[in-house]
């Protein structure tokens, strides 16, 4: 072969996007959900928001928002590499800014132009019940606007649900009509998590609303569960629904194993989300 010959560069093709943040050390964001999604024998790629050394509970952190510039390239990125119309699936997660959200939006745009058949999972990451919000409170009126209609599905938590919907959730029955209110011709489901506050404290509910259909997954209260449980939940409901399950079944495999996950990670005494590296979940 020629010095001057040239091989060309075949261009790796992975199945899943991930965007979300991300830390050095921890199991929040893309550090939990790309060894989840890899580990069923998904090839997913991180795009960060922010980038941390840790979560913000400990003393110190260190790092931050990644810059909108960069964080646009790392997006066309995928478009100039020719890698957006093979991808399976977008799984989105902590934004923190509406800059991020509008750089997404115009994205995802562009993805289904590309690839129509593309399932986007948002997890509208805004706050929680014991918190309130930790994002700018008009991120949910973006997300209300421009990214739900976007998406194949939603996992937002109760209180998340509650932002989107614009009114409160007391009972199941305002759970499951609020969830409706954001079904449309792309957004097929809505898969609500930690609905324990609202229904009890000894138990912790996941509703998965379609339009035809309700299905509830029961399982423990874990007092202290570490961070993360969220962003691992949405990445093993995005495995499972590759794999080729009902997005009931999937919702109820995804609930349970990452109440597994939690119980465990106490039992060892960690303090951050537990998952055997290199170990096929099931």
């Amino acid at each position: 072969m020629s010095s001057t010959t040239r091989v060309p560069l075949l261009v790796d093709k992975p199945d899943v996007i991930s965007v979300q943040s991300q830390v050095t050390y921890g199991s929040v964001g893309n550090s939990i959900a790309l060894p989840a999604l890899t580990q069923h024998g998904i090839h997913a790629l991180a795009v960060p928001t922010f980038l941390l050394s840790n979560t913000p509970h400990f003393p110190a952190s260190y790092g931050g928002e990644i810059p909108d510039a960069w964080f646009h390239g790392y997006l066309r990125a995928i478009e100039e590499r020719g890698q957006a119309g093979s991808l399976q699936a977008v799984l989105t997660g902590y934004l923190g800014s509406v800059a991020k959200a509008r750089a997404l939006h115009g994205w995802l745009i562009r993805l289904r132009e590309i690839n129509p058949s593309i399932r986007v999972i948002i997890d509208p990451v805004m706050g929680d019940e014991d918190t309130g919000f930790y994002v700018a409170p008009e991120l949910a009126t973006f997300y209300r606007e421009h990214l739900v209609p976007l998406a194949t599905g939603l996992t937002p938590n109760v209180f998340e649900l509650s932002q989107l919907c614009g009114c409160p959730l007391q009972h199941r029955e305002d759970i499951v009509q609020g969830a409706r209110t954001l079904l449309t011709k792309n957004t097929r489901w809505v898969v609500v998590t930690s609905a324990a506050t609202v229904i009890t404290q000894k138990t912790m509910e996941v509703f998965c609303v379609t339009p035809d259909s309700v299905t509830v997954t029961e399982h423990c209260f874990y007092k202290g569960a570490p961070k993360g449980t969220g962003d691992l939940f949405s990445a093993e409901l995005t495995a499972r629904i590759l794999q080729g399950y009902r997005i009931e079944d999937a919702t109820q495999l995804a609930a349970l194993f990452t109440a597994q996950r939690v119980l465990e990670s106490q039992a060892a005494g960690y303090n951050e989300l537990y998952v055997q590296p290199g170990k096929r979940q099931q």
